[in-house]
């Protein structure tokens, strides 16, 4: 980013005080990498407000992990997400909008940031525009489009027209954003801190793995982790079973994660808990996490690791129904409808059809090179200064 003027960093006498959201583990975990950036940096302050899932049992109380990792959280704030229907998660946006506001009057940032297409980076840059905070908005200009819609796609959308400074994953992420009207100067292709957390994650063995996690991951086994769309738990629950059956079909092991916090979460996890012949955890240590899936035959469900992170580690990838439908990817994922044989299908070409496995090639990623940290503290350490941020004009 060029910039003639007075900096921000100038501004702020040479420390920019950063403050950044995050409501859930998922959102956190590609936060990371650019958190330990700029705390190990001279020219950074990090704050952490912890809210949503981090404060309750959906995750295990993730917020330990936001503990271990020696940030300084200067607030939590709590919210009625954990109630797992749509007045309820209304509800916590307006608990998080009121605790926000007054953790940004207690600890003055000069940036608030935020990353993805939840309500908390949504509700998060509302706050922060009637603050006169700048917004930096991670992971922008993504699309998934659904068949039915979902909400998180006018989420994202809209907290980028509330946000100044677009550090998306992706060179077409950076043309949707631009295509809405946003000064080219604001928005920069950096990549996905996901990538940089596989690259920095030291590698274990499966009987190591095994030994940390409680799992039985030392044989050939599918990870799991599917997450209802649209509040509709039913139709995730079908989907669940059908591709647990179409796996254990196949001979492999199954080991499911928790879904995320949206509405019909807690109906799933009851689901999957009840469910015989599988393995289940909750919350794993991020180091156990990314070698849980790098020991995969592969990834199953409708997570977004699938287009994200998993091309980097050479993973296969199906994802089942459709949630992530219009999302990008790299050739690693095959796109299957919920019933059991098309899974089985889209299984089966995964583990061992030659012409698919030739696009899986580790090390290599749509979504970044492991370094957009490090491209991320050069861009924030020339920003204009803070009256130029918040000046945005419509380009159409």
């Amino acid at each position: 980013m060029k910039n003639d003027g007075k900096t921000l960093l100038e501004e702020c006498h040479g420390k920019i005080s950063v403050m950044a959201v995050t409501g859930i583990r998922s959102e956190y975990d590609l936060m990371y990498p650019l958190l330990l950036a700029m705390s190990k940096s001279e020219k950074f302050e990090v704050m952490v407000v912890a809210t949503g899932a981090h404060l309750t049992a959906i995750h295990e109380y993730s917020i330990k992990e936001i503990e271990n990792d020696g940030f300084n959280i200067v607030s939590r704030i709590p919210t009625s997400i954990s109630h797992d229907d749509n007045l309820h998660r209304v509800k916590s946006c307006s608990e998080l909008m009121a605790g926000l506001g007054e953790a940004i009057a207690q600890n003055n940032p000069d940036l608030l940031l935020v990353l993805g297409d939840r309500e908390e980076p949504l509700i998060s840059a509302v706050v922060a525009n009637y603050a006169t905070v700048p917004i930096v908005h991670l992971a922008g200009g993504d699309s998934t489009n659904p068949e039915g819609g979902n909400v998180d796609e006018q989420s994202r959308h809209a907290t980028t027209k509330l946000s100044h400074l677009h550090l998306t994953m992706t060179d077409n992420h950076t043309k949707r954003i631009l295509q809405l009207g946003e000064e080219p100067w604001r928005v920069i292709t950096v990549g996905s801190g996901g990538v940089d957390r596989l690259r920095m994650t030291p590698h274990m063995s499966p009987s190591e793995l095994a030994k940390e996690s409680g799992l039985s991951c030392e044989g050939r086994y599918g990870v799991l982790i599917h997450h209802p769309l649209n509040g509709d738990f039913e139709s995730a629950k079908t989907e669940i079973l059908n591709t647990v059956k179409a796996a254990k079909s196949l001979g492999l092991q199954v080991i499911v994660g928790s879904p995320n916090s949206d509405p019909g979460s807690s109906e799933i996890v009851k689901f999957i808990d009840n469910l015989e012949g599988i393995e289940v955890y909750r919350n794993l240590p991020r180091v156990a996490f990314i070698n849980l899936l790098r020991h995969a035959a592969v990834l199953l469900g409708n997570s977004s690791l699938a287009f994200h992170e998993a091309d980097y580690m050479g993973l296969p990838c199906i994802n089942v129904g459709e949630r992530q439908r219009g999302r990008e990817h790299s050739g690693n994922v095959i796109f299957s409808q919920s019933n059991q044989d098309d899974i089985s299908t889209a299984l089966s070409c995964a583990l061992a059809d030659k012409s698919f496995r030739s696009h899986l090639r580790p090390n290599q990623s749509l979504y970044g090179d492991g370094f957009m940290a490090e491209r991320t503290l050069e861009i924030l350490e020339t920003l204009p200064i803070k009256r130029k941020l918040l000046a945005k004009k419509l380009m159409y």
